[in-house]
């Protein structure tokens, strides 16, 4: 993946899109009849198909009908009369592109697979369904699926694939046997990289350098820990800061994800073996080299001594009191986990840095695919094309440049004055994987030139806040910190040029062994691990391995490669 700015990739398709798009939407949403597959007539059908470009979002007439499923996204709100089924966005569908939307199903987001499972079983399938990655090859092998590759490559912008294909990895999940069988929710993978975060302030208190190996990283956590970094005369400060749960790969705050990194070793992910297989990383010898290393830091006392009991809510208070000098997260973390500590201490100058490395050889930043759900099209469905046009109207918000016009779409289908997250009621939802980082690269070309109108309402909006925090005003010191430089943002766009970054081969839906058994060989996998650090025999690690593979490692493997044959 290569670093860009999607104001330069805009314009091929952005007048034909703006013209049509920005139209005002209606105000009558319906319901419509029951839920059956059945759509226009084939000779629509076939008019649409064969739609060029500029026809993209053309309004369907006569209106054609289309049928769904999803599941309802955790901590979805509605307005006051507002349902799933008749809402701004369904109403948006009809009045503005003729399509009369009819969910056959929703279900909370915990009920989907279930559902999903059961629905998929019967084979009655709707014109447009999310789906799960197991689901996708499922259908497409049982030749149950729209095949899109054409519809994709004739109807649909350089604005939307520039979109789509940002993360080529992402994009190609969806193909089956190279034919794209479904649009991927992309989203970004970049943004979890990890990032080292280490006080400045504190290395210029104790005449230190930035470390460029682990072992310099550890001269300074050791200093941090002993020698009063913050010049309160009191032994009250931690070298490095890590949460209990420091193997969740959901966690971007003081992770262990990225010191593992340093000794090139991934637990909870999926590697490629010397022979090209899957291979769970957790079992790797390079973690037992990783674990000696960091029980030898708690021995030393440059972890802090609860770190086995403290979660994520512990450890951002104790950052945020000024105590810890060095710990890992991602691009996020000057807003959500170092901000409380940068308005506490004014002086307080937390640095982003490259992870650091063990050898010669780069530490390289691991994070996972990013879609969790694939939008695909019934075979039966006579109008496939319509996919294409919900799409492109999904995009229309991600536009370079701050018109009356686009913030108004964006205020619409966005977020409402009270804080409803309306665009969760979309069918379609996908997000450029380097939007942050494009958004990063526009908003400092804008101060720069200071010209801003290139900038769309969210960049503006990182612009207006990062000229409040130079101006002093710490609560936005978070935002620069992101968006501005030196920035988190500065240290992803380095992951990002160089292709140092690792994705976690598996992506698809928990297998069954992995449904019966995973949930007991994490556990057992936290304490093993936790009880190393803290003391706990080294050669517990062969222990663990060997209990692993016997309780289930070795099925979920085998699993693991059998999808891994059919996804790749």
């Amino acid at each position: 993946m290569k670093r860009f700015s999607l104001t330069r990739l805009a314009a091929l398709s952005l007048a034909a899109m703006m013209t049509v798009s920005m139209a005002a939407c209606g105000s009558n949403g319906s319901k419509t009849s029951e839920a059956t597959s059945s759509g226009s007539s084939a000779a629509s059908s076939t008019a649409a198909v064969d739609q060029k470009p500029a026809d993209l979002l053309a309004k369907y007439t006569p209106e054609i009908d289309l049928t769904a499923w999803r599941y309802l996204n955790n901590g979805i709100e509605f307005a006051p009369g507002d349902t799933i089924d008749n809402n701004v966005w369904m109403k948006h569908y009809k009045e503005d592109y003729g399509i009369n939307l009819k969910y056959v199903w929703t279900v909370p987001e915990e009920q989907f697979d279930q559902k999903l499972n059961i629905s998929v079983a019967s084979g009655d399938l709707p014109d447009i369904m999310w789906l799960r990655n197991k689901q996708l090859i499922e259908l497409a092998e049982n030749d149950m699926l729209y095949d899109l590759t054409d519809l994709y490559k004739n109807n649909t912008s350089d604005f939307v694939k520039s979109i789509l294909e940002q993360d080529k990895a992402s994009f190609d999940s969806a193909k089956i046997n190279g034919k794209l069988m479904a649009i991927p929710s992309t989203a970004s993978s970049v943004d979890n990289l990890q990032i080292l975060y280490i006080r400045a302030d504190w290395l210029k208190n104790l005449g230190l350098e930035v470390p460029k190996t682990l072992q310099e990283l550890y001269t300074v956590a050791e200093a941090f820990a002993k020698n009063d970094p913050d010049k309160n005369g009191k032994n009250d400060t931690i070298g490095l800061a890590l949460v209990k749960n420091f193997l969740d790969t959901n966690n971007k705050h003081a992770s262990a994800a990225g010191l593992f990194a340093g000794y090139h070793a991934y637990p909870r992910r999926w590697i490629k073996d010397e022979s090209g297989n899957a291979a769970y990383g957790s079992i790797q010898p390079q973690v037992k080299t990783a674990l000696q290393e960091m029980q030898n830091m708690y021995k030393g006392g440059l972890l802090d001594k609860e770190f086995g009991v403290k979660d994520r809510a512990k450890v951002t208070e104790t950052v945020s009191a000024g105590k810890v000098g060095i710990t890992y997260g991602g691009l996020s973390s000057p807003g959500a986990f170092l901000k409380d500590n940068a308005i506490n201490e004014p002086n307080a100058d937390w640095q982003a840095i490259e992870l650091v490395s063990i050898d010669d050889k780069p530490a390289i930043p691991v994070t996972s695919m990013p879609v969790s759900r694939y939008f695909a099209v019934s075979k039966n469905c006579k109008n496939p094309e319509a996919i294409m046009k919900i799409l492109e109207d999904t995009c229309v918000g991600y536009q370079p440049g701050n018109s009356p016009e686009l913030k108004a779409r964006n205020d619409k289908f966005g977020v409402t004055p009270d804080g409803i997250a309306v665009w969760q009621y979309q069918l379609i939802s996908v997000e450029p994987a380097l939007k942050n980082l494009n958004a990063h690269n526009n908003v400092i070309e804008a101060i720069q030139s200071k010209d801003t109108s290139k900038l769309n309402s969210e960049e503006m909006g990182y612009y207006e806040k990062i000229q409040k925090s130079q101006a002093g005003d710490r609560q936005f010191w978070g935002d620069e910190r992101i968006f501005g430089t030196p920035s988190s943002s500065d240290v992803i766009g380095k992951y990002v040029d160089s292709n140092n970054l690792l994705t976690n081969l598996f992506y698809g839906s928990p297998t069954p062994t992995m449904v019966e058994k995973q949930a007991t060989l994490e556990a057992m996998e936290d304490e093993v691990f936790t009880k190393i650090i803290m003391g706990a025999s080294i050669d517990s690690f062969d222990k663990f391995v060997s209990d692993w593979k016997k309780l289930g490692g070795d099925q979920i493997t085998k699993e693991v490669n059998e999808w891994y044959a059919q996804a790749k």
